[in-house]
């Protein structure tokens, strides 16, 4: 019965576990690797060198980013999601380090 009762334990233990994902996931974005990126990046020359491009994620969902480098800007090199920073939609990434672990995006600086 003892070992009955441990079997039954350890089995709704595995069944509660949570599994460990490899999205990068921040609020309502899910981004599902490997990302292919397209391959021109541009910089908006008129506010001083903000590098913009695109990527496509697993699920063929496209996400537009920007690394700011605004003049004046108080976040130098910090990447926004969905839009220009600023802009109503814009998404600051919180964790920049997992962002470009999950992604494989070691080149972005």
């Amino acid at each position: 019965m003892k070992t009955m009762l441990a079997f039954t334990s350890v089995a709704l233990l595995v069944g509660c576990a949570q599994t460990p994902t490899s999205d990068f996931i921040q609020g309502s974005i899910r981004i599902t690797p490997p990302i292919k990126k397209d391959q021109i990046q541009s910089a908006v020359i008129e506010d001083g060198g903000t590098v913009s491009g695109k990527f496509t994620d697993a699920k063929e969902r496209v996400f537009e980013y920007y690394i700011d480098y605004r003049i004046g800007t108080k976040t130098p090199g910090a990447i926004y999601l969905l839009a220009y920073p600023g802009e109503r939609k814009s998404v600051r990434v919180e964790n920049k380090a997992e962002f470009k672990q999950k992604l494989g995006l070691n080149d972005v600086p």
